[in-house]
């Protein structure tokens, strides 16, 4: 009787409220409550007040939000509603419906679906539609059909872009052996535009009808406990446009030979897509070995994007040592793109990074980090201007000590971050105006007493942009306290920080900010907070601006 109850609101739902709704294991339907309603209900009133520029906003607004969940048999419909002098709004925020019930070792998918299933093929694309997986033993299948893409017709006379698209609709397939550790999957997929779901052409933008299938492997390999074999790869046929002119039938392409699946003709591409990785893991280190490579205009109907043209080669080394409180790890890579030597020019950049974290006792500890990142621009079609040519090393090297000291009265910590950013241009016709150097020095301590929950910090930072063109520096103190009262019922807590900057070492401008909050929680369902937040803006040069303003905020929440 459970089981038919569910089935019964589902389609209510998926008909009525087309939202997102979530898995369900039918063999528990009977422990489910059939009804559950919870959520809250927030009212905020705001007065502001500005003196020196121009109000940026209105000097009283208010507000009134709620966000109630309904739970028919575990399935969660949200919703949410916005009232204000301003707006009037009530809706489903999540406006995706998808149920997943399961049983057993089968599992279907109706509704809206984001399945993924490899990098290259089914990666996460929404379907409006069904699909269904079953993994009988060792047995892998899978298969989805449904709308990827609901017709959008162009409207110029809205005040939000709406980018014109043709409705799409397609399907997928997956057949594998093994686990989910351990497993071997052969995955196609098949996408088409329909080219009559327009009314009207787009003026503003041109917008092609396409047709896409992908076959793909993916695998995950466990060879030992110890070593590990991930590999993907994929070929993808599109035609950009179905209404291209058609290619002969004695043409040699590659591309003709898929005539028989999808329609080809003069716009129809085929590219690939490879990735591998080799894992060995140890208790106290392991090493990766990645391999990466994606053709230029590499694209899946089932999946949204792909950094396309780029081979990377990466290794990565990690360490645990001494018990684990020192762990390190790097990576070196190498990547560049115009793999079909295509581009004008080519890039090739080194990149590298080690970390570390060493907690020295449970009182002192640090990280540190050191990265290096390297561009040159090379040869394509064209030889690179020596005068533009691109060539650069960028770096970064970041330390961060700790202090932490756990008392029965008082619990403290305090860190320190430094950190430098440059950038070489070792090209000399360009680095007078590409060069750079930042300087971050942070230092924030936090101090609790124990017995009556009062916080008290404070922090400092300074920030150095040089450059051949300017030089900025920003100097700040801050500090804040907050305090429980009432049995933890209110909460009080005030922070205000002080920043001076300067411009070419000419003081620029003083600014001042302050908060205070208080929260009071009157039961567990009943709440009030009272924000105040302050700003003074003193400018310090003619050309610069003086201002202060200042916003109340006092709001009731009611939750259920």
């Amino acid at each position: 009787m459970r089981i038919k109850s569910f089935f019964l609101v589902f389609f209510i739902l998926a008909f009525v409220f087309p939202q997102t709704l979530q898995a369900q294991d039918l063999e528990n339907i009977s422990e489910v409550k059939p009804v559950e309603f919870s959520g809250t209900f927030t009212v905020f009133g705001s007065y502001y007040n500005v003196s020196g520029i121009d109000p940026r906003r209105k000097d009283f607004t208010w507000y009134a939000t709620g966000n109630p969940l309904l739970k028919l048999y575990g399935i969660d419909i949200p919703f949410s509603f916005t009232v204000s002098e301003q707006e009037r709004t009530f809706r489903q925020p999540f406006n995706q419906f998808c149920v997943s019930p399961t049983y057993k070792w089968a599992k279907a998918h109706l509704g809206y679906t984001n399945l993924t299933w490899s990098p290259f093929t089914w990666s996460g694309q929404t379907a409006l539609g069904a699909a269904v997986e079953l993994n009988p033993g060792k047995l892998r299948f899978g298969a989805l059909y449904g709308r990827l893409n609901r017709a959008v017709e162009e409207n110029l006379t809205s005040p939000e872009l709406q980018t014109p698209a043709f409705k799409r609709m397609g399907y997928a397939m997956r057949l594998g052996y093994g686990t989910e550790s351990s497993h071997v999957d052969l995955i196609m997929l098949k996408g088409k535009d329909d080219e009559n779901s327009l009314n009207t052409i787009p003026q503003n933008e041109e917008v092609l009808p396409g047709e896409n299938v992908v076959i793909g492997l993916s695998s995950k390999l466990k060879f030992t406990e110890k070593l590990f074999w991930d590999a993907d790869v994929a070929t993808s046929v599109f035609t950009r446009d179905v209404r291209a002119l058609p290619l002969s039938d004695d043409d040699a392409s590659t591309v003709n030979s898929f005539k028989s699946i999808l329609k080809v003709n003069s716009s129809t591409q085929m590219y690939n897509a490879y990735q591998t990785e080799v894992r060995f893991e140890e208790k106290k280190y392991k090493i990766k070995a990645k391999y990466r490579l994606v053709e230029p205009d590499f694209q899946s109907m089932g999946a949204y994007y792909f950094q396309t043209d780029v081979e990377n080669i990466t290794i990565e080394p990690s360490a645990y040592l001494l018990k684990n409180k020192l762990r390190i790890s790097s990576s070196f890579g190498h990547q560049r793109d115009n793999l079909l030597k295509k581009k004008s020019f080519t890039t090739k950049r080194i990149i590298g990074n080690i970390g570390l974290d060493y907690t020295v006792s449970k009182v002192f500890g640090f990280n540190a980090v050191y990265a290096n990142y390297s561009g040159e621009q090379g040869k394509g079609l064209k030889i690179p201007n020596q005068a533009t040519q691109q060539s650069y090393v960028s770096q970064n090297m970041m330390v961060m000590p700790r202090l932490t000291f756990v008392k029965e009265k008082l619990t403290h910590f305090h860190t320190l971050m430094a950190n430098r950013q440059w950038m070489t241009d070792k090209n000399p016709n360009t680095a007078n105006t590409t060069e750079y150097q930042v300087d971050n020095l942070n230092y924030t301590s936090s101090f609790v007493f124990n017995k009556t929950g009062l916080t008290l910090g404070a922090s400092y930072l300074l920030s150095i942009f040089e450059s051949n063109l300017n030089t900025n520096r920003l100097n700040g103190v801050g500090v804040n306290a907050s305090m429980p009262f009432f049995k933890n019922k209110l909460t009080s807590s005030l922070s205000a920080n002080g920043t001076q900057q300067k411009l070419n070492h000419e003081n620029f401008a003083d600014i001042l900010n302050v908060t205070f909050q208080n929260t009071y929680k009157i039961n567990d369902h009943h709440g009030i907070t009272l924000l105040g937040i302050y700003l003074d803006n003193k400018a310090k040069v003619p050309t610069g601006i003086s201002f202060n303003e200042y916003n109340i905020d006092l709001g009731y929440t009611y939750t259920f």
